[in-house]
């Protein structure tokens, strides 16, 4: 369980069967909906299949991951049912919790012998003074953006007061993710923020044409990146975002 024990190819082997299976889900989730309205009870049914993929997502990672992973995949499971619930609130605190889960899996990694990235023949993550200042500007700037276009529009209360303190989790995950100098966890890491800062924006400031693709496929690619990368999978055109070369 969490990597533990695991042989390479196995792990190898899961993971890539848990990427098809998600993309297959994937496709089922991002049908338009009228392809179901069968009947009441068949769109009540239907109108959860967003939350499979995450779901079998994260039952795979308990198998082959590291447990912050596997955790923070679990937490945005469940923020993806409470959002399909209507639970606005619910789903900020869920995905609150996925982002606290790779914080802690990020400052792992950072603080990780980086002899043993040398050893592994992979640049480890950011140590230099100048490359840090420079990503910490790039998030602050993000924050600043979002807080002041996005957050600042919520109802006054408890909703914007929860979106300013999930804005500040999930911008503190993007520094965490940019500081690996790793590809993937960056690019998967700037699609997530993408994605939630498009529900902040459909939901406070103005309903966006679409904004259901817009959100579901950048999130949707960020969580198998990070699956991916985690798992250490070795497949084209996944190979591209790896951060094996120097």
């Amino acid at each position: 369980m969490f990597g533990k024990g695991i042989k390479e190819s196995e792990k190898q082997r899961t993971a890539a069967v848990a990427a098809g299976i998600y993309l297959l889900l994937v496709l089922f989730a991002l049908l338009p909906s009228g392809l179901f309205s069968l009947s009441p009870s068949a769109d009540a049914v239907f109108m959860y299949r967003g939350v499979l993929p995450v779901s079998v997502l994260a039952l795979f990672s308990l198998r082959i991951l590291p447990w912050q992973i596997s955790l923070a995949l679990a937490a945005a499971a469940l923020g993806d049912i409470r959002g399909t619930a209507g639970s606005v609130l619910g789903q900020i605190e869920f995905y609150a919790v996925t982002h606290l889960f790779l914080i802690l899996f990020f400052v792992q990694r950072w603080f990780h012998d980086m002899d043993a990235f040398s050893r592994a023949g992979v640049r480890g993550p950011a140590n230099r003074r100048p490359q840090i200042i420079i990503i910490s500007a790039f998030v602050v700037a993000v924050l600043a953006y979002v807080m002041i276009r996005i957050v600042s529009d919520a109802p006054a209360g408890m909703v914007r007061g929860c979106a300013g303190l999930y804005s500040v989790i999930v911008c503190m995950m993007l520094f965490f993710a940019l500081v690996q100098r790793s590809r993937a966890y960056a690019v998967a890491a700037v699609l997530f923020v993408m994605s939630d800062a498009t529900i902040g924006w459909d939901a406070f400031v103005a309903r966006i044409q679409g904004g259901r693709y817009i959100i579901l496929i950048p999130y949707f690619a960020a969580q198998l990146i990070f699956f991916l990368r985690a798992a250490h999978l070795q497949i084209w055109p996944f190979t591209l975002l790896s951060h094996r070369r120097s």
